[in-house]
């Protein structure tokens, strides 16, 4: 009835995408199909880019590349600042790094991404209220 636990379609094929294969797959393919997207980003402009970069951020996420995939998705909510891919894709990552530094005992680090947790919050909320 209700469709509270379930999975966006988007993660359904991925998933698919993945077990069809047999195998997950591979940190360089995804790292190179991340890398041939940067020269149309370069010429890409306004919400064409930020599509480009949510890509790039997706496929950086997936290969394991946390930083790479925090650099992309901040560009595209620079370029284009709309609620999508790259809000829900840092949300998801700056929590990784959070944790990875709680584990780790590094106070700063956890702070720095505790507090752009909360800026991203608020922007995501101020762009709701029309601000």
């Amino acid at each position: 009835m209700f469709d509270f636990f379930k999975k966006k379609a988007g993660a359904r094929e991925t998933e698919r995408a993945v077990a069809d294969a047999g195998r997950p797959v591979d940190h360089d393919v995804l790292v190179s199909q991340a890398d041939a997207l940067i020269a149309r980003i370069e010429t890409a402009e306004g919400k064409a880019k930020a599509m480009l970069l949510d890509e790039r951020g997706e496929l950086l996420s997936k290969a394991g590349e946390v930083d790479g995939a925090i650099e992309a998705f901040e560009q595209s909510i620079a370029t284009h600042r709309q609620v999508g891919k790259a809000y829900r894709g840092l949300i998801g990552l700056y929590n990784e790094k959070r944790r990875e530094a709680a584990a780790a005992g590094d106070d700063i680090s956890m702070k720095l991404y505790f507090d752009k947790l909360q800026d991203l919050m608020r922007s995501s909320k101020d762009m709701l209220r029309g601000k």
